[in-house]
């Protein structure tokens, strides 16, 4: 150590000698350059092994104690404090004092230590006893229990969590400014100011301070309270502080027990400030660390909650999504829906859905949230490939690796609309590729014009946003394809039927000629097989019939003329009409009609398609051993007016119990070479749903017969 004022070193030496308290210096870097033989007989270590060492070697502890800040942050000259420097020590109190170059920067310090021994506490040193700071702290925390129970949801809140906890470090130390600003998720290289106590840190709420080139960023990244006194110059905010005639400042870091679900640990700092060069009693010191304590943990549960909150906000969000995709199946309402919730489920300006087909894509819907006059790009076509933000493919990428991805404006070289879409006024993209069985079907480009970058909370929403969309989107292109084929078969049915007719009418007319003598008298022998060509062209017509009847059906092209109708008059009619054949057969018909009336309001001609063809099929389908029986009722049930045919015939087999109401199924295997086109069924049940009921096959039994109802409204009283 150089002696000061020109005094000898050897003199320096006498006077160290001579104190009887130990003294430490050290350098601006923390490495020892004076160990006087007090410290060596109060701390145990040689002077030859303490000096050139760091301080922080020889006292770990020391890295959170306030000699250390004295040197890194600079600020009063002097700095009392009681610590217990290793464990298992005595505790000391040291009078520590800069040491200062010809310029007057800061070049190391000096300390005096002194042995306290274990009767004094540095809180009853500083004229307090812990009796009174846990009075302190306990009526603290007993406000903000009781403000907790008036508005519990003040402590959910992050804002109004903050304004609670800095009102209440106010009422803590009431001489000083407080400050709590947080780390957001959405800026973590910023802090953001949510509350303020005292005039100077009132305005600074709603303002960013930056983390880096910072004392708050320095105090999270040492995970430590650090002091000065010297703030306006130390802090890295400009002149803010001195214009408040802020000088001193002690900042405490507010951190989580353990990682975040965004992976945040460090929450912010809570920051205690003062007008005068004056650093902060231990008294005070050790109320800042115990309240800091439980306003980590505060903000730590707000977060937490807020988390939750949005966790589950976005299953909200997918189940929304899921039931408004649900409720069409057309391709234009699926997309159009899916654009707006993509939207506003991440509060999107701007969104684009692209359709990937091979090595293209297509846009097919655009909004623009902010300018509903601006032309969206659909039904442009580009390779994927030109899509670019800078000279990155993103969209190539994102349907090669099928990960979402972040970026910001984005062009499509040869494609001037997307571009222009994609470049004026964006500033973030965030790039979701919907996936379904592996493959990329289409592509989100969801876009914010305002300087807000997107989250992974914002990607974790979209994903479930897009995997409801996929289903949904494939689902759609399912539906549609299916609508192509049906418009297609009942296209040809309806061609089919019509080139069908053409000749059978030619041939049934020649037919009736031949058979009435119109061309002469037949021979004999040729009575019987004319006899069976009529009745097979009898056949085909009611096989053309049924084709054209589904055609006219399915494209909706069937007329219905409904009226005030009684049931038991079309059930009568039905019976009168299936009558020859029934005697034909040598079966039995029964008829069971209530004495009421039946009225519903139907379409008499469609009823009647439907009766006949359940009674026709009971006769067709009966047994082989016995004649056939069928059962005609009509009645009410639960106050549905019901017409049911019951047969004992073949039965049906459970697997195809609800397949013969499908087009084109028939039970051939039971009866071979039954005419029919497998259509009646179906036509039927199509026919009664077209008028608000259902046909149902109540019951079958293979070996048995079946039972088949016609249910359809009542019509209301005149």
């Amino acid at each position: 150590m150089r002696a000061a004022g020109g005094t000898s070193p050897e003199l320096a030496e006498r006077v160290l000698a001579a104190i009887g308290d130990a003294v430490v210096a050290v350098d601006r870097q923390g490495r020892v350059t004076c160990w006087s033989g007090a410290a060596e007989r109060l701390f145990g270590v040689p002077a030859a092994a303490a000096l050139g060492k760091p301080i922080t070697s020889l006292f770990p502890g020391l890295s959170r104690n306030d000699p250390e800040e004295l040197l890194t942050l600079g600020g009063a000259d002097r700095l009392e404090a009681v610590r217990r420097l290793a464990p298992n020590t005595t505790r000391v109190a040291l009078t520590s004092t800069t040491i200062r170059d010809e310029s007057g920067a800061v070049v190391g310090a000096v300390s005096l230590v002194r042995p306290m021994g274990g009767w004094l506490d540095p809180v009853e040193r500083a004229g307090r006893s812990r009796r009174q700071w846990h009075r302190s702290l306990g009526t603290i925390v007993q406000e903000v229990v009781r403000e907790a129970g008036q508005d519990p949801s003040a402590m959910d809140a992050s804002a109004a969590l903050a304004r609670v906890l800095v009102a209440q470090a106010r009422r803590l130390l009431p001489a000083t400014e407080c400050l709590l600003a947080v780390v957001t998720r959405e800026r973590q290289d910023h802090f953001h100011v949510l509350a303020g106590g005292g005039s100077w840190a009132e305005r600074q709420v709603g303002t960013l301070w930056p983390r880096n080139g910072t004392m708050a960023g320095r105090t999270l990244q040492v995970g430590r309270s650090l002091e000065s006194t010297r703030v306006a110059e130390l802090a890295g905010l400009g002149g803010g502080l001195a214009e408040g005639r802020i000088f001193a400042g002690r900042l405490v870091p507010l951190l989580s027990g353990r990682p975040l679900p965004d992976g945040r640990q460090a929450l912010g700092v809570l920051g205690f400030y003062r007008d005068t060069p004056t650093y902060f009693t231990p008294y005070e010191r050790r109320l800042i660390a115990e309240f800091a304590k439980l306003v980590s943990l505060s903000v730590e549960r707000a977060e937490l909650i807020r988390g939750a909150g949005e966790a589950a906000a976005r299953l909200r969000t997918g189940v929304e999504v899921a039931v408004e995709l649900a409720v069409s199946l057309k391709t234009s309402d699926v997309v159009g829906r899916l654009v707006r919730r993509a939207a506003a489920a991440v509060d999107a300006e701007r969104v684009a859905l692209l359709l990937i087909e091979g090595s293209e894509a297509q846009v097919v819907d655009a909004i623009d949230r902010t300018d509903r006059s601006r032309p969206a790009p659909a039904g442009a076509r580009f390779p994927i490939s030109n899509l670019l933000s800078g000279d990155e493919p993103v969209l190539l990428r994102a349907v090669r690796d099928r990960q979402p991805s972040v970026s910001g404006t984005y062009r499509v070289t040869g494609v001037e609309a997307v571009s222009e879409w994609g470049h004026s006024g964006l500033r973030h993209t965030l790039t979701l590729p919907l996936v379904l069985g592996g493959v990329v079907i289409a592509v989100l480009l969801v876009s914010r014009l305002r300087d807000e970058p997107f989250r992974k909370e914002d990607e974790l929403t979209l994903q479930l946003v897009g995997n409801v969309a996929g289903l949904a989107l494939r689902n759609a292109r399912l539906f549609a394809q299916a609508e192509e084929a049906s418009r297609a078969r009942s296209d040809f049915l309806n061609m089919a039927g019509h080139e069908l007719r053409t000749p059978l009418t030619v041939i049934k007319g020649y037919l009736s000629m031949l058979c009435d003598s119109s061309l002469g008298q037949a021979p004999a022998e040729l009575h019987q097989p004319m006899e069976l060509l009529a009745a097979k062209a009898e056949e085909l017509s009611g096989l053309v019939d049924d084709l054209l009847f589904t055609s006219r059906l399915e494209s909706g092209r069937l007329p219905t003329h409904p009226m005030r109708l009684d049931l038991r008059l079309a059930a009568r009619e039905a019976a009168r009409r299936a009558a020859p054949r029934v005697h034909l057969l040598g079966g039995e018909l029964v008829i069971e009609l209530p004495e009421e009336p039946l009225i519903v309001s139907a379409d008499p001609e469609h009823v009647a398609r439907v009766i006949d063809n359940l009674v026709n099929n009971a006769l067709t389908y009966r047994r082989p051993d016995q004649a056939a029986w069928v059962r005609l009722w009509a009645g009410i049930e639960e106050g549905v007016a019901v017409v049911s045919v019951e047969d004992r015939g073949r039965g049906i087999p459970e697997e195809m119990q609800e397949r013969i109401f499908e087009r084109f199924v028939r039970g051939d295997k039971m009866v071979a070479g039954a005419p029919g086109t497998g259509l009646g069924l179906y036509i039927s049940r199509q026919l009664a749903a077209r008028h608000g009921g259902r046909l149902e096959l109540d019951l079958s039994v293979p070996g048995h017969g079946s039972r088949f109802s016609l249910r359809l409204p009542r019509a209301a009283s005149r």
